[in-house]
């Protein structure tokens, strides 16, 4: 089976989030456009009606749209995107064209839009295109926190010819995960505050490691020395916040540094990932309640809830992994000695 046949088994991304589907070129630019960049339509065989449809969600600073224009297709035009990040990536060979040099391209994957420069392109009409777009100031503070420090040029992407920091595929991976995670949260009643912002950021680094820009030298340098007189600090904040939607870029702020000095601290101090230790906090904490806590038919659940746990499951899960019995177990044992 070829890719192609495997693509068009498969439902379209972000199916649970349809916004319109239309024959009308008009609707369709206007149900596309708040979510992507400004950009002209124009029908690509006149004669053939279109057949389109238009899924799309914002998940924090991040816009996520997929649209297919069906029927006989269009051109899309659009005016260098300056401030803001775009990138389309087809469900099939899409032509694009750079209005002022006249080079032209076919491209199968993720295609970065022009910063200063118009383009023109050729979305497959039956297979669809997605757009992840957002603003570069949003991947400028999340570069920050990674680095430490400010990233005082500004942040440009190229289009093609510069290979990223890390193979270009994970930005694949990860919208394809995160569109996954965002149809199947439609049907389990919907995505949680932190769940979100994790994506977020998962989009934002796949987008920093993967496309190549001109911060990616500074994401390649090693990193400084750890400074361990903040483990002491990272910990009292994490202590003080672990009932709240917390996240690894909190923690780097609140210390005053970057993700990946935070990731070192952590490893050097506790062998642990910052997201481990914040889990082994909520967890300990989670225990004493128990521990102190009358059985009651929702004692576990508030006890988790408190601790910053949303899924029962997965705190179920955790805490018997950390300390090798049920909080069921827990609790019942508490009740049988007091």
């Amino acid at each position: 089976m070829t890719s192609l046949e495997t693509t068009r088994e498969l439902p379209p991304p972000l199916s649970a989030y349809r916004r319109v589907v239309s024959t009308d070129i008009d609707v369709l630019h206007d149900t596309v456009e708040p979510y992507a960049v400004g950009h002209d339509l124009q029908a690509l065989r006149p004669g053939v009606p279109l057949d389109g449809q238009v899924n799309a969600l914002s998940v924090g600073a991040i816009n996520l749209v997929w649209v297919r224009y069906g029927g006989g297709g269009v051109i899309v035009d659009t005016p260098p995107t300056e401030g803001h990040f775009a990138m389309c990536a087809p469900m099939a060979p899409m032509d694009i064209e750079y209005r002022v040099t006249k080079s032209r391209d076919t491209t199968g994957g993720g295609h970065i839009l022009s910063h200063d420069e118009p383009m023109r392109m050729t979305p497959p009409p039956m297979m669809g295109c997605l757009v992840i777009a957002t603003s570069t100031g949003r991947l400028t503070d999340h570069l920050a926190r990674h680095l430490g420090r400010e990233h005082t040029s500004p942040l440009r992407f190229y289009g093609s010819g510069e290979p990223g920091l890390v193979p270009s595929s994970i930005v694949e991976r990860t919208w394809r995960h995160v569109c996954g995670v965002l149809d199947h949260a439609t049907a389990a009643g919907g995505l949680h505050p932190l769940a979100e912002r994790s994506l977020e950021e998962s989009l934002l680094t796949a987008i920093l490691l993967g496309l190549p820009h001109t911060a990616t030298a500074s994401l390649a340098e090693p990193e400084e020395r750890p400074s361990h007189h903040l483990a002491g600090v990272i910990r009292e904040w994490v202590e003080a916040h672990y009932q709240q939607p917390i996240g690894v870029t909190d923690i780097a702020a609140a210390a005053g540094i970057g993700v990946r000095q935070l990731q070192a601290i952590c490893q050097d101090e506790w062998g642990l990932t910052p997201t481990r230790l914040v889990r082994g906090i909520r967890l300990d904490h989670a225990r004493a309640a128990l521990l102190a806590a009358p059985p009651g038919p929702r004692t576990i659940t508030d006890v988790a809830e408190a601790a910053g746990y949303v899924h029962m499951s997965r705190f179920a899960a955790h805490y018997r992994q950390r300390f090798g019995e049920t909080p069921t177990q827990t609790l019942n044992r508490t009740s049988t000695t007091a």
